[in-house]
C-alpha cells in the first residue's frame, strides 16, 4: 500500500488509471489483480470527479476558491448569504487587491465581483456580460417555475429591449402613493385591534403583498385584513420554499427526484395553484379592457395598475407582450415587488427601534413634511420627495442588508480583465452586492448603520442594491416610495 501511495502522489493525477497500469499492476501477485484494478478504477473516478466537479475548470484556477464543502457545511449550518459572507468571504476579500474568488453555482463555478469599478464595468457593458440563462439545467425548480420565465429580469438583447419598451412607461406612469398610504391604514387597524405580540416580519410580508397584488393586476389578497387569507397562507409557503438553499444549490433534487420529498411536492402543487390564479387574472383583465372598463377601485380615478397599463401600451404603439410574457413578467415583479421590498422594512423598523435618536430625527422629518396633528396623514407624491432623511435611513437599511445580496450571473462573452485579472470567455461572472457593501476599502465604518454617510447626494457606484445601468430594477422607484410612506407614516405615531 505505501508503494501504492507513493506512486499516486509522484505522479499527474489525471493520468491515474494509465499510472497504476504501468507502474502498480506488475508487482501485484496475479490472483490480486481483479481486486487492484477495480480499485484503480474507483481511484480513477473520485480524481475525476474532484478535478472536473470539486475544483475549478483548468483555465479558472489562477482564481481562489472556496468549494463545494464549504457551500455543504452552510447548508448543515443553515446559513444565509448574510452569514456565510460574513464567514467566509469579507476577511478573505480584504488580502485581494482585485477582490475576486471562485464559488460554485447551480450551474457551474461562478467569479465573485466586490470591486466597485469591476461592478461599473461589468453593469454598464451589459451586452459584453449578458445575463446567464438562470433557469438552465433546472427549469422545473421551485422557484424557476415561477420568476425564470421569458421576463424582462432574464431574457437579452432584442427580446429585452422589446419587453423593456412595453414595462418601462408602465412603471413610469404607476406611483400609486395613496394606496400604499391606504394599506399602512389597514397596518395600523390590525395592530390596534390585536392583543398579542405581532410579528413585525410578518406585517410588513403582508403589506407589501397587498401592495404588489392591487397596484400589480388589480387582485385583493386581503393580506393584512385576514389573518386566514386563502392566497397569502399559499403564496407565503411557497416563498419559503423558494429560501430553502439546499434545493437552490441541487436542483436535481427539486425536480427528477422530487418524488422523495413529499412536502416539496405539496408546494409545486401549491404553486401551480397560484399560477393558474394569475392566468385567470390576465384573461379576466383583457375581457374588462374590451369592454372599456379599466377602473381600479384601490387606485386613484387617473391611475391604472401596471397589468393595464401593460395591456393598453398596444393602444398606444408602444408594443405587446403576449399572455405568456405578461405572466412571466408579473411572477417576477410580484416575488421582486414583494419579498424584497419586506425585507427592506423590516430591516430598517428593526434600525430605528435599535437607534432612538435616528427614530427621533425620521419622526421630526415626518412631522415637518405631514404635520404634528395626531393623525393618520397620506403623504403625496411631492412630500415624498422631501423625505430626505427617511431616504438616507432606506438607503442605509438597503446598503447593510440589500435584499438580493447576489445580482443574477452574467456571462463574459469574450476574454476580458478585471482589477488585472484574466477572465476567459465563457466564465460566469456574480456582483457580489454584500462584499461590496461591507467593504472597508468602499465605506469607512462598514459594519455602522450611519444614514448621514447619504447626506450628499451624489452618485455613489458603490451602492448597487437595485444594480445598476441599462439593467438597473425597472421597479426601484416603486419599491423606494412604498418604503418612504410607509416608514413616515409609522415615524409619525408616538
Amino acid at each position: 500500500m505505501s508503494y501504492l501511495k507513493n506512486t499516486f502522489l509522484q505522479q499527474p493525477l489525471n493520468n491515474a488509471v494509465e499510472i497504476y497500469n504501468s507502474n502498480v499492476v506488475p508487482h501485484l501477485i496475479k490472483k490480486n489483480k481483479t481486486i487492484a484494478i477495480s480499485v484503480a478504477v474507483a481511484i480513477s473516478i473520485f480524481y475525476i470527479i474532484r478535478d472536473q466537479v470539486f475544483r475549478p475548470p483548468r483555465n479558472l484556477r489562477h482564481i481562489p476558491y472556496f468549494g463545494y464543502f464549504s457551500i455543504l457545511g452552510s447548508i448543515l449550518k443553515n446559513e444565509s448569504l448574510f452569514d456565510r459572507g460574513k464567514r467566509v468571504s469579507m476577511e478573505f476579500v480584504k488580502s485581494r487587491p482585485d477582490g475576486l474568488y471562485l464559488e460554485p453555482g447551480k450551474v457551474g463555478w461562478e467569479i465573485q465581483v466586490y470591486n466597485a469599478e469591476d461592478i461599473k464595468h461589468i453593469l454598464l457593458k451589459y451586452e459584453l456580460f449578458p445575463k446567464t440563462d438562470f433557469a438552465e439545467g433546472c427549469t422545473e425548480t421551485l422557484v424557476n417555475k415561477f420568476i425564470a420565465r421569458p421576463n424582462l429580469v432574464f431574457t437579452n438583447g432584442e427580446e429585452w429591449k422589446s419587453q423593456k419598451k412595453v414595462i418601462n412607461p408602465a412603471f413610469r406612469r404607476s406611483m400609486p402613493v395613496k394606496l400604499f398610504g391606504n394599506i399602512t391604514q389597514q397596518l395600523f387597524k390590525r395592530i390596534e385591534g390585536s392583543e398579542k405580540t405581532l410579528d413585525v416580519s410578518d406585517l410588513m410580508t403582508r403589506c407589501t403583498l397587498e401592495a404588489i397584488g392591487k397596484a400589480g393586476f388589480g387582485f385583493d389578497f386581503e393580506a393584512v385584513s385576514k389573518e386566514d387569507s386563502k392566497w397569502t397562507k399559499i403564496y407565503s409557503e411557497v416563498i419559503d420554499g423558494f429560501r430553502d438553499f439546499t434545493y437552490f444549490m441541487f436542483p436535481r433534487l427539486d425536480q427528477e427526484l422530487l418524488w422523495l420529498f413529499p412536502k416539496r411536492k405539496v408546494l409545486h402543487q401549491k404553486l401551480d395553484t397560484l399560477m393558474d390564479m394569475l392566468d385567470e387574472v390576465i384573461q379576466n383583465k383583457r375581457e374588462l379592457l374590451k369592454q372599456g372598463q379599466v377602473r381600479n377601485d384601490d387606485l386613484e380615478e387617473n391611475e391604472r395598475d401596471l397589468l393595464t397599463l401593460m395591456l393598453e401600451s398596444e393602444e398606444l404603439d408602444e408594443g405587446s407582450l403576449s399572455d405568456k410574457q405578461l405572466k412571466a413578467n408579473l411572477c417576477v415583479f410580484f416575488y421582486a415587488g414583494h419579498d424584497t421590498t419586506a425585507s427592506a422594512l423590516s430591516f430598517a423598523l428593526n434600525y430605528l427601534a435599535k437607534y432612538p435618536k435616528i427614530q427621533e430625527r425620521a419622526r421630526k422629518e415626518a412631522n415637518l413634511i405631514l404635520g404634528d396633528r395626531p393623525e393618520d396623514i397620506i403623504p403625496t407624491v411631492e412630500e415624498t420627495k422631501q423625505m430626505i432623511y427617511i431616504n438616507q435611513i432606506i438607503k442605509e437599511t438597503l446598503r447593510l442588508k440589500a435584499p438580493v445580496p447576489r445580482i443574477t450571473p452574467r456571462l463574459v462573452t469574450k476574454d476580458t480583465f478585471l482589477s488585472g485579472t484574466f477572465i476567459p470567455k465563457g466564465s460566469r461572472v456574480t456582483i457580489n452586492i454584500y462584499d461590496l457593501h461591507l467593504s472597508d476599502k468602499a465605506w469607512e465604518n462598514p459594519t455602522e448603520f450611519d444614514p448621514d454617510r447619504f447626506a450628499q447626494e451624489e452618485s455613489n457606484s458603490t451602492w448597487v442594491p437595485f444594480g445598476g445601468g441599462a439593467r438597473q430594477c425597472i421597479g426601484m422607484n416603486f419599491s423606494l416610495n412604498e418604503q418612504r410612506v410607509m416608514i413616515a407614516m409609522i415615524c409619525k405615531l408616538k
